[in-house]
């Protein structure tokens, strides 16, 4: 696992929520996407990528440095806390069930408890990848 560590999903909050740290290294969840699309997938529960999105700004400075033109920009997408945590719900207990490594469920605990929070302030998300 350790080779792989450079990539890592985070979750980006529509808004601050005070006193709620989100944060979450997302390194060990990362290194595990394609396990974790699999348990989603067998569980029928959306796959944590389906919460991806990217700001417009993000994206369109991604491509310029890549020497791409975008012709038109993405828009980007907001999840509700409900649709993610049933899905995380079901990771965790399938982690904890094929005792995967624990900074896995770690990371998949940390998104829980942000969207714990969300939830209780009506805070909308989605998934956020950094290379």
């Amino acid at each position: 696992m350790e080779a792989r560590l450079s990539l890592a999903w985070y979750i980006v909050l529509e808004r601050t929520i005070p006193g709620t740290e989100s944060f979450v290294n997302g390194k060990a969840v990362a290194t595990v996407g394609e396990l974790l699309t699999s348990f989603a997938k067998q569980e029928c529960v959306p796959t944590l990528m389906s919460f991806f999105s990217v700001a417009p700004t993000t994206l369109a400075a991604l491509a310029e440095n890549h020497g791409i033109t975008l012709e038109k920009p993405r828009t980007e997408k907001w999840f509700t806390a409900d649709e993610g945590l049933k899905t995380l719900k079901v990771l965790i207990d399938e982690a904890e069930k094929h005792r995967l490594d624990g900074r896995v469920i770690e990371d998949l605990r940390d998104f829980q408890t942000i969207l714990g929070a969300a939830k209780k302030n009506s805070v909308r998300w989605h998934l956020a990848v950094d290379y």
